[in-house]
């Protein structure tokens, strides 16, 4: 107990006196804070009430009628005009790659090479296969002079027996009437009349000699259509060959862009298989998007969707602003998302468009005359709606407006605005309606305001 007596004043009393500082620090603040407030008058509610009568530096700018835009704005996707998969048209080993992957290359410009020695062996078959095959022609050609010769001789000798036999038959009839008066013998008689059988038989024989020539000669004709069908073939199987040979060489179709090689120098390539690489034609290029269904009124109602301008705009920094002109309009609405398929196409020469690439899409359909136009920085919203805040005598006047839409950075007013007012476009947060209103020096396009 003792020991507690002789404690040093600054223990068990140190605590009680930090709590009486701060009571005695929060009433002093008190008493500030309400002194503060009595002295000014604009505080509290009433105070607020009092800024209208503070003029507030605006900027202002007149409503306008201009020539508008209709358009609709949209996100599109690049598209190459052409692409295409390349591969070879025989098979072989790929003996070179005459390009880097990834790069352009020109129409024309050789790509691969393909071995073709297989190929020029056969073509060289080939043509010795043609070479004897004409030859078995010209020969055929030969044999068929011979044998026309042949019938040529048959045919005369018909006409020399033929003359010969109706000599023997004159003999015979005239050997007959001496006989019947014996001028001559019966054996003179009978030498006549074999004279005359012995003609008949030549003649017979002529005849039988003469159709067998004919029968050569239709027959070497048909040899020498024969042999002519067999240079035919041989002879297309030498233009394959030299078309094979052809496709050894592998060029680029169009110019374009060059994707990744999918093959390598010593790989074998077969026939309509092996995908070598994949070439996008860079220029021009489409860009295809989707526009709402309900956009079919203002498509009709505009003309020729083919004749449509279209603007796009890529999302780099900075972006590139490209105008084209639409060359495809689908033929149905796609049921499941309600939009119509389109597409534009744009000069790329400067390959500033890449397939793949999302751009925002701009589709003019037609020029609205003498539109209600005002800036987009004068544009507010609330939960009421969108307003704006109009200058008259002097003051700001809230005045809700309906918007038709906003292009880049105007805004086109269906209702609520008029032609030649003016609204402020920059201060709008010290502004209720009725406050008073300052203009800001160099405020473009004004006219004072009342009041001031």
């Amino acid at each position: 107990m003792s020991s507690l007596s002789a404690s040093p004043p600054g223990g068990r009393l140190k605590m009680p006196r930090l709590w009486g500082a701060l009571v005695l620090v929060a009433l002093l603040l008190g008493v500030f804070v309400w002194t503060r407030q009595q002295e000014q008058p604009a505080g509290g509610k009433k105070g607020m009430g009092n800024l209208k009568n503070v003029p507030a530096p605006v900027t202002l700018a007149p409503v306008t009628l201009q020539t508008m835009p209709v358009q609709i704005q949209t996100i599109g996707t690049v598209e190459p005009v052409s692409t295409v998969t390349l591969k070879p048209q025989i098979e072989g080993r790929l003996i070179g790659i005459h390009f880097q992957e990834g790069a352009f290359v020109e129409q024309g410009q050789l790509l691969f090479s393909i071995d073709t020695q297989p190929i020029q062996a056969s073509l060289a078959q080939a043509q010795a296969t043609v070479s004897k095959d004409q030859s078995l022609v010209a020969q055929a050609q030969a044999n068929l002079v011979r044998d026309q010769s042949a019938v040529k001789q048959a045919q005369a000798n018909i006409e020399r027996d033929a003359a010969q036999l109706e000599y023997a038959v004159a003999q015979e009839k005239r050997f007959a009437s001496l006989l019947k008066d014996d001028f001559i013998s019966q054996d003179q008689y009978e030498q006549a009349v074999t004279s005359r059988r012995a003609a008949e038989a030549t003649l017979l024989a002529d005849r039988s000699a003469l159709e067998n020539a004919r029968a050569i000669v239709t027959a070497d004709r048909s040899s020498i259509e024969s042999a002519l069908a067999n240079v035919r073939a041989d002879q297309a199987v030498v233009e394959s060959n030299r078309i094979k040979l052809a496709y050894g060489t592998i060029r680029a179709p169009f110019s374009g862009r060059t994707g990744s090689l999918k093959i390598h120098v010593g790989d074998t390539v077969k026939a309509g298989d092996t995908e070598l690489v994949r070439l996008d034609r860079m220029n021009p290029i489409n860009v295809g998007f989707s526009v709402p269904e309900q956009s079919l009124k203002s498509l009709r109602a505009s003309g020729k969707a083919r004749r449509f301008p279209v603007g796009v705009e890529t999302r780099e920094t900075p972006p590139t602003r490209l105008t084209g002109l639409v060359d495809f309009l689908d033929n149905t609405v796609d049921t499941n998302t309600g939009t119509i398929r389109m597409k534009a196409s744009f000069a790329n020469e400067s390959r500033k468009l890449w397939p793949g690439q999302y751009v925002d899409v701009v589709l003019k359909l037609a020029q609205q005359a003498n539109a209600v136009v005002i800036p987009l920085l004068a544009l507010q919203s609330g939960q009421q709606g969108d307003y704006v805040y109009v200058a008259r005598a002097g003051l700001a006047k809230l005045r809700p407006v309906v918007v038709d839409r906003i292009v880049g950075n105007q805004v086109v007013i269906r209702s609520g605005l008029s032609a030649g007012e003016q609204v402020v476009t920059d201060g709008q947060f010290q502004l209720s309606d009725g406050s008073r209103l300052q203009v800001k020096a160099g405020t473009p396009e004004t006219r004072p305001v009342a009041g001031q």
